[in-house]
């Protein structure tokens, strides 16, 4: 597709956005099938570093009370994803760089690589050095998440302070790149002030950083952020359907530019339609998070106002999650790994 292609399916609604979910669901069949796959995601703290604009766990929050699961905590989640047979783990918090918490995490993904080698561990805990994504690689980390939220320098100057690198932020990719992860990226769709402009590059910065996993949705607010103010919530209520459906139109756009990749069906799209995930998965994603943090903390973990499943527990997730991918026709694959078919082909090429 060419920019003037992607702009107007960008844009679609009604017919046009139907033609264009036929093609992307077309090309995920052709190209990765109809399988989707599980990773138990644990957000085992919500102690934060960064103070972004829009985040609802930022730094500088008091309304936050604070927490880090203890091992045996972590420990009682990997054995319900053990026993939900997810394949796969996700361990996410908020971004941290202290001794401490990266003595903690190294030492979380050692046992889990010991203990459950056949999973896939993915980490989701923001900027890192180049040593210590070493030493987490070395201990059994397999992919990372991070996401660049916008790859435009003015817009991501208005989500941060100044104090946040925007060239940190690509560098920390670049280092997830030669130290050989399953690199995983992602964007907002529909922050304030964001044009269709903003997304083009972003996608274009998805395919030269050639990103081989996605987690990406769509911005929702959190009153306790400087990002939110009366103008911009009335704005965003009046733009719900908007923003949902460019969410949508994005990653089927995404599925068709980048057919192997591995697309995360997003949360937080069911804040806009309790069948968000089902729609995401039917238009192009094949991942799916189901939440195994435990119920007491949930309501803790708030990056954005109206987060579903917090009044559920582990087992609650999994059964909705499983009927989500049923709903979409598509199949649903346990006790598999489900790495990414672009990072499978890629190594392949540099052999």
């Amino acid at each position: 597709m060419n920019p003037i292609e992607i702009k107007k399916y960008l844009l679609s609604n009604a017919e046009e956005q139907q033609e264009l979910f036929a093609l992307s669901n077309n090309i995920r069949e052709k190209h990765i099938g109809r399988n989707v796959y599980f990773r138990g995601i644990i957000e085992f703290s919500n102690i934060c570093e960064k103070n972004c604009f829009y985040c609802g766990i930022r730094h500088d929050n008091e309304n936050v009370e604070r927490f880090r699961m203890d091992y045996d905590e972590i420990k009682e989640c990997l054995r319900f994803i053990k026993q939900a047979n997810f394949g796969s783990v996700v361990l996410q918090s908020g971004e941290m760089t202290s001794n401490g918490a990266k003595d903690y995490l190294l030492q979380l993904v050692d046992y889990i690589h010991l203990t459950y080698p056949e999973y896939g561990i993915t980490i989701s805990c923001g900027e890192l050095d180049y040593d210590y994504l070493k030493s987490l690689k070395e201990a059994g980390a397999t992919r990372y998440l991070l996401r660049i939220e916008t790859s435009v320098r003015s817009l991501y100057s208005k989500l941060h302070p100044s104090d946040h690198s925007f060239e940190n932020r690509m560098e920390c990719l670049r280092n997830m790149k030669r130290l050989d992860y399953q690199v995983g990226t992602g964007n907002m769709i529909g922050i304030p002030g964001q044009t269709t402009d903003d997304l083009l590059a972003d996608l274009r910065f998805f395919q030269e950083i050639d990103a081989d996993m996605f987690g990406l949705g769509p911005y929702v607010i959190h009153e306790d952020t400087p990002l939110v103010n009366r103008e911009i919530k009335r704005w965003w209520e009046e733009n719900r359907q908007i923003i949902y459906n460019k969410t949508l139109n994005f990653i089927a756009v995404l599925r068709i530019l980048m057919p192997t990749c591995n697309i995360a069906a997003a949360t937080a799209l069911d804040v806009f339609n309790p069948k968000g995930r089902t729609e995401a998965l039917r238009v192009g994603a094949n991942i799916i998070m189901p939440v195994v943090t435990p119920s007491m903390y949930r309501k803790k973990y708030l990056l954005y106002q109206d987060k579903p499943c917090i009044d559920e527990n582990a087992e609650m997730c999994a059964m909705c999650t499983i009927n989500k991918v049923k709903l979409a026709g598509l199949n649903t694959v346990l006790g598999v790994r489900g790495d990414s078919e672009h990072f499978k082909l890629s190594s392949i090429g540099r052999l």
